[in-house]
């Protein structure tokens, strides 16, 4: 019997996705201004960003120089020399409006309210770097709609670490058994909670993982038949 259920926040909850969108509609106004090609740097940073965030999980990278390299590292690319401060500007005009004006997917606030209605316990565990969640938990009001929020960079472990699950489940003090992880990310969100001993759904959105091994959902409409 679930007693818990932990959400993933990016790419969950909320829609990071689209919200990247507007804030690269953002960016593409400051290098129209500054004569830069937007297409060819907005791809270079799309390409960029995941590699370099894998490395801020890990301990490898600051918090400050990921976000500063995935601004910088595209020009490397493009064989570009940006100004002084661009880069930096770059970066607060991505992080204003990723943090501060974040969308929420459509079936988020219902699901966490019926969840709660039932009686049932919720938690966030997120890797994104803490500062930035925290934004974006207060410019959604997701951390009142939840029993608990625990961030990798504040708790010093993140996912796919057994012990960045084990520590939301010892919060509650509930068997990891009858526990539910749910998130976008194959390794991440379903792989690395499995391992600990959770459940584990993957939020399919798209359904790109149709027909794999994993159990899926493609909108958390569909979480209630799985508790």
């Amino acid at each position: 019997m679930t007693k818990l259920v932990i959400f993933d926040l990016d790419d969950t909850l909320i829609d990071f996705a689209s919200t990247r969108l507007v804030a690269h509609d953002l960016i593409a106004e400051v290098l129209a201004d500054e004569g830069i090609a937007v297409a060819p740097f907005l791809q270079a940073c799309v390409e960029v960003d995941r590699p370099l965030f894998v490395q801020f999980e890990q301990g490898r990278l600051t918090r400050q120089e990921y976000r500063m390299r995935r601004f910088a590292d595209p020009f490397d690319r493009l064989g570009l020399t940006p100004r002084e401060g661009l880069v930096a500007q770059l970066n607060r005009v991505f992080m204003d409006c990723v943090n501060d004006s974040p969308l929420l997917y459509d079936d988020v606030r219902p699901v966490l309210a019926g969840l709660r209605a039932q009686g049932f316990r919720t938690a966030i565990l997120t890797n994104g770097p803490a500062d930035g969640q925290r934004r974006k938990l207060k410019a959604t009001g997701l951390e009142a709609e939840v029993d608990h929020v625990a961030i990798g960079e504040e708790a010093g472990v993140s996912k796919p670490l057994p012990a960045a699950y084990l520590r939301v489940v010892r919060h509650f003090d509930v068997p990891a058994a009858e526990v539910l992880m749910v998130g976008d990310s194959p390794e991440l969100d379903h792989d690395g909670a499995v391992s600990a001993g959770l459940q584990a759904l993957l939020l399919d959105r798209d359904a790109r993982h149709a027909g794999g091994a994993r159990p899926t959902i493609v909108s958390l409409d569909e979480l209630a038949d799985h508790l």
